[in-house]
């Protein structure tokens, strides 16, 4: 990191980001501070703007994003913001404050801050190819499942590459409540697993997830289902799968690695990679079955592929295929 620098803080503007409605209905102000690092060797000895970074230009590009696609969290926000900084510097650290933040007590400020570098945001960073579960049954469930793809897609470092459509199925655990309706996609993203749960998590709280009950109503679900990194092999590469809807995470003390074939291999106290139970779940498997057919995936017989499973899962005769895709195509 060069010890040069250029601050540019207290740079306010209106946005419409939040998880509830009402903050994407009225806005609020947002304030960012942003650290740009650059050597300021040449600058200094040429006093030419040309060779340094144009901060009015820089503000004008941060407030166009701000007041622009709103995001559900200042996360996202502040990501999208430092990746719009190395346009300016190698490398740059950016913090949001949301002074107006719906919280019911007394408080001075809420920030997040994120820091980037180039290779980072650029094509050598590191990616992974994920499949995200979806699930919800409870109010307008095809519309929440819609939305969540959508929002997935909002995000700077995620991008949609496929979507199932979607599946209507009975629920599973004994809890009497109404059917499911189950989707996939498919996403290719710069952020590791742990960060990809919690962008998931996210999204489920914006949507009024809860978690009370265990196999009991959704509004939204999001579960990691797999995981390998971006190139790195075939079809054997998506075994590695991973969950992460809180309850059925498998405590552990690993960390994340690498199959042979790029599957992510990982066991937390958050974070089970593969999911225990993902070969045995036809609501599971067969919105995935349309992605990736023939990935492998654990099951109580041995490694089967997806399409595989699928059929021989206890639940598949309940499954309903509406046709309907989950990627919007206002979205796709």
């Amino acid at each position: 990191m060069s010890a040069d620098a250029i601050r540019l803080t207290g740079l306010r503007a209106r946005g419409f980001h939040g998880v509830f409605e009402f903050e994407k209905r009225e806005g609020q102000d947002f304030v960012a501070d942003v650290v740009l690092f650059r050597d300021l060797s040449v600058p200094a000895a040429s006093d030419d703007l040309a060779d340094t970074a144009d901060y009015g230009a820089l503000a004008d590009r941060l407030v166009q994003i701000i007041a622009g696609e709103p995001f559900d969290l200042i996360e996202a926000l502040a990501g999208a913001l430092a990746d719009a900084c190395l346009e300016f510097a190698p490398e740059a650290e950016v913090t949001v404050h949301k002074p107006q933040a719906p919280i019911a007590h007394e408080f001075a400020d809420v920030a997040v801050t994120v820091r980037r570098r180039a290779a980072e945001a650029g094509s050598s960073a590191e990616e992974y190819e994920a499949v995200i579960a979806l699930g919800a049954n409870l109010g307008d469930a095809r519309a929440a499942l819609q939305d969540a793809a959508h929002a997935l897609s909002l995000h700077p470092r995620i991008a949609l590459v496929a979507g199932s459509s979607i599946f209507v199925t009975a629920p599973v655990g004994g809890v009497e409540q109404p059917d499911f309706h189950n989707a996939a996609v498919l996403v290719r993203t710069a952020l590791p697993p742990r960060e990809l749960l919690s962008v998931c998590q996210g999204i489920e709280v914006a949507a009024g997830r809860t978690r009370e009950v265990r196999w009991g109503p959704r509004t939204l679900d999001l579960d990691l289902i797999s995981a390998r990194r971006a190139g790195g092999g075939g079809a054997e590469a998506s075994a590695g799968a991973v969950t992460g809807a809180g309850e059925d995470g498998v405590a552990g003390t690993g960390a994340g690695r690498a199959g042979a074939t790029g599957a992510v291999v990982w066991e937390d106290e958050v974070l089970s990679l593969p999911h225990p139970r993902a070969g045995e779940r036809a609501f599971v498997l067969a919105p995935w079955a349309q992605l990736q057919a023939d990935a492998i995936v654990d099951t109580p017989a041995g490694p089967r592929t997806v399409s595989q499973a699928c059929e021989a899962a206890a639940d598949a005769s309940g499954i309903r295929d509406t046709a309907e895709p989950v990627i919007a195509p206002e979205t796709a």
